[in-house]
């Protein structure tokens, strides 16, 4: 079952790519993108979000990031209380660096492969957002005794230690940390020093058995949200790990 699992993922994204033509050859992507404006959770609106698998662009437009619907929610009230000037550190770029770039005051993500971040480079300019999200590049390194590993299959001699403590380059603290990315629970265990009183971890597919003891471990309050997520037809979870306020 667990060889299935990719096999089928590329069958899905393959079908919804293939679908996606005939969808604006007959108008229906044009009718769902309307009722996404309308209310994106429905099931217009989540129908409208199958098209975008894996496609940057189309999530940029769509103007929302691949977490659960129930942690994007909770994510965007925390930042709104923060008058859109939070400080924000993401493992993993994507859309989510567009999304987290027009809610926050500056955001640092780093991306460690070098093909992704040319075509980020490319979306963020296009989002006119080159000022205020930081790309950073940092590339895995081979290894035959890996420090930091990812957990991946395929991957048993990459060294993702750089990636992981590309947080401590940049510095200070920061209201939101995305962890999105390689080797999740090294970067989490790096990043909680540098998480500001009051802050949250977004920790994505956090359903992942892999990485149960690392946010458990963590120390913070932890908020499991399964549900829907953009671009699948199936839920997953989002943790958010919640950092306790002084005093």
């Amino acid at each position: 079952m667990a060889k299935a699992g990719p096999v089928l993922r590329s069958i899905y994204v393959r079908t919804a790519r293939a679908t996606r033509s005939g969808a604006q050859r007959i108008g229906l992507l044009d009718r769902l993108d309307r009722a996404y404006v309308v209310r994106p959770t429905s099931p217009a609106g989540r129908l409208r979000t199958l098209f975008a698998i894996h496609d940057v662009d189309d999530l940029v437009h769509l103007d929302i990031p691949w977490w659960t619907y129930g942690a994007t929610r909770v994510v965007e009230r925390h930042l709104a209380a923060r008058g859109g000037a939070a400080r924000v550190f993401e493992y993993g770029s994507g859309a989510s660096s567009v999304w987290l770039g027009n809610r926050s005051g500056e955001v640092h993500s780093v991306e460690h492969h070098a093909g992704f971040a040319e075509v980020m480079r490319r979306v963020l300019a296009q989002a006119g957002l080159t000022e205020k999200v930081e790309l950073l590049e940092v590339a895995a390194q081979a290894s035959p005794d890996p420090v930091t590993r990812s957990g991946r299959k395929g991957e048993d001699s990459v060294d993702y230690t750089d990636y992981a403590r590309t947080i401590e380059t940049v510095g200070g603290q920061f209201d939101l940390i995305v962890v999105d990315g390689r080797a999740r629970v090294a970067c989490c265990q790096v990043a909680l020093p540098f998480l500001a009183p009051g802050g949250i971890i977004v920790f994505d597919d956090s359903q992942r058995p892999r990485y149960r003891q690392g946010i458990e471990g963590s120390g913070l309050q932890v908020r499991r949200i399964w549900g829907w997520v953009p671009s699948l037809p199936y839920p997953r979870q989002t943790a958010l790990l919640r950092a306790a306020r002084d005093g």
